[in-house]
């Protein structure tokens, strides 16, 4: 079989030969040279790339052989470009590092620096609202439905003039079953004096819509009985709405000098009717309605220079947060956002007051259906609450702007259930999960007496040093604490009296180093009040703790600090690290190129490598 394939394999090669012969075929092997046709004639141009990607490759290209070519022929010059360009980008990664910084994280505090800002009250849900003229049974309606709608606190007007409408003569008609009524439901009210009567005014004043009083002694007065009078309903107590505006202060604008008399008037008559009141900051306008008027800032600022800085005990601010949203970090005094409130912060501080609250006395935006629809109206506000809550630990209440509106009300697009309608504002204020939140406590300090603090057992009050602290003797006696925050630390006593403490975090009890892992502040020479970190790097979510008196000994509290870590604090630190590598890096450079230049240093390339020895010729003998 094999010879047989093999004869047809000859035959047909044979046969193909023959075929090729006489069709007059020219067999060529592989490396034959094939037929040379004429080229045509280059041009001395390159050829031009096609396209966006390849122009733009061909043109770095060109750039860097024209920059390797100046490099060989202009060594110094070169040398200094590539420094120059190195400390260009150094400072520019740490200048875009400080900008983003300050961009994201201005006004942002993590509530554990001290001195603290200690809050008179808690972050409960707060609204404006004003219930004159409504019946009896209608009072009832609306305080029933903040009261179910988890409202803290009310911001309420009371008119002067309509209260002592002749002097001497009080009428708290109007307000009994307001006042009354919040008290019964656990709804603290911040009063508002809003006007003064006319017979307190002076002849010679300007007309205006407002017009303050004469004589200040008379607003003390009034002050006294009004914080008397309500000694349960009324917690904080504030003067005037916007004296800044000629309109609102006899037809010529108040400055700290002129204001502050009435302040100290409201301040001292007020504590005189009831001490545990507080006395708020009045709002100020953003910009005057005159030319020689000042801004809300300016004004702020004129307090402070006229020595007021004693006579109130929380700053107010109008809060409005424009056409923007509250993620809108940038800080101007010209510009209307939510992030307005850090100028406040930051003058307060700058006039050594760091440790006075702010207010959003009014907070919120207006939905006028075209720059800020009614759903977005209720993403900024939570949204806003959300992130003062989280940031902020000096900013306190945030009262919405207004709760309900009559027809026609030009506050109606601010209003959280305007003509008495619900909004989307409404529903989302009115969620459980925000109620929780603004009811547990947030970043920054928080006092032993706030709703975020649960006893059990026997516990007695302490005041030292102008707070209070709570402290039990009784074994298996406990307090819980609800926060929101990455850390915590807490004011417990140390000393000879201490007992020792089991601690539970979310459920789960947390082993503190002493015997059956308990928690000791045991000290046999010294009783301190020093803060003592329990917690850090925690999930920035809602966490519960419990502090209970395990052996027989003395517990002590002095507060509670909920610490929160700014966010994207690493990727800044990366860039700024960057930065300051790469500028030393061009720094170095140009030191060098300049010891070169002034020839302390030889460049590497003219120095002559060392002679090596010779080695002697030689060569092995051949093997046998």
């Amino acid at each position: 079989m094999v010879a047989l394939y093999t004869l047809l394999s000859i035959a047909r090669c044979w046969a193909f030969c023959d075929a090729c012969e006489s069709a007059d075929v020219v067999r060529e092997y592989p490396l034959d040279p094939g037929e040379v046709e004429p080229q045509p004639q280059r041009s001395s141009r390159r050829p031009r790339p096609v396209g966006l990607a390849a122009t733009l490759a061909y043109r770095f290209a060109g750039a860097i052989v024209w920059l390797q070519h100046v490099r060989n022929r202009r060594r110094d010059l070169a040398h200094l470009l590539e420094s120059l360009i190195l400390i260009f980008v150094g400072v520019g990664l740490i200048s875009a590092a400080a900008i983003t910084d300050m961009y994201l994280h201005r006004g942002v505090e993590s509530g554990s620096v001290q001195p603290y800002v200690v809050q008179p009250s808690g972050r409960e849900l707060s609204t404006n609202v004003d219930m004159r003229g409504l019946t009896v049974e209608q009072i009832d309606s609306v305080v029933g439905t903040l009261k179910n709608s988890g409202y803290g606190f009310v911001r309420h007007e009371v008119s002067w003039a309509e209260v002592e409408a002749a002097q001497g003569q009080f009428d708290w008609s109007v307000y009994d079953p307001i006042f009354n009524r919040l008290n019964e439901s656990d709804i603290g009210v911040i009063a508002v004096i809003v006007d003064s009567p006319e017979w307190s005014w002076a002849g010679t004043m300007i007309p205006s819509d407002v017009q303050p009083p004469a004589d200040p002694a008379v607003l003390e007065n009034f002050s006294r009985e009004l914080t008397s009078h309500y000694p349960e309903s009324i917690r904080f107590a504030q003067l005037w709405q916007m004296p800044n505006l000629a309109s609102r202060w006899g037809g010529v604008p108040a400055t700290g000098e002129s204001f502050r008399p009435y302040l100290s008037a409201t301040f001292y008559g007020a504590r005189d009717g009831n001490p545990e009141v507080q006395i708020i900051l009045p709002e100020a306008a953003a910009q005057s309605d005159v030319p020689e008027g000042l801004g809300d800032i300016d004004f702020l600022q004129s307090l402070y220079a006229a020595g007021a800085r004693d006579i109130f005990d929380v700053a107010a601010i109008r809060l409005d947060g424009g056409q923007s949203s509250p993620d809108d970090r940038s800080v101007n005094a010209q510009r209307l956002n939510f992030s307005r409130a850090i100028l406040y912060r930051e003058l307060m501080v700058s006039n050594g007051d760091g440790e006075a609250p702010v207010w959003a006395t009014s907070f919120g935006w207006s939905a006028d259906g075209e720059n800020v629809t009614r759903d977005q109206q209720a993403e900024y506000v939570v949204r806003g609450l959300q992130r003062a809550w989280s940031e902020w630990p000096w900013m306190g209440l945030m009262v919405q702007w207004q709760f309900t509106t009559v027809p026609g009300d030009p506050e109606a697009p601010y209003a959280t259930a305007p003509d008495g309608r619900s909004t989307p504002l409404f529903r989302r204020l009115h969620d459980p999960a925000l109620i929780r939140r603004s009811d547990i406590a947030n970043t920054g300090f928080t006092p032993m007496d706030a709703d975020s603090l649960h006893y059990e057992g026997n516990w007695a009050d302490q005041h030292l040093e102008g707070r209070t602290f709570r402290t039990t003797g009784q074994t298996g006696a406990s307090v819980t604490f609800e926060f929101q925050g990455t850390g915590l630390i807490g004011f417990i006593r140390t000393g000879p009296q201490s007992g020792d403490l089991k601690i539970e975090l979310d459920g789960e009890v947390i082993d503190g180093g002493a015997g059956d892992g308990l928690w000791s502040y045991y000290y046999q020479y010294q009783t301190n009040d020093f803060p003592q970190r329990l917690f850090a790097n925690l999930e920035d979510e809602a966490h519960v703790v419990t502090i209970t008196l395990a052996e027989p000994g003395q517990l002590t509290l002095g507060g509670m600090v909920v610490e929160r870590q700014p966010p994207f604090i690493w990727p800044i630190m990366m860039i700024t690290a960057s930065g300051v590598l790469v500028l030393l890096l061009g720094l170095r450079s140009f030191i060098y190129l300049v010891a070169i230049r002034a020839g302390h240093l030889t460049r590497w390339e003219t120095m002559s490598s060392p002679e090596l020895p010779r080695m002697p010729d030689w060569i092995p003998e051949r093997q046998r």
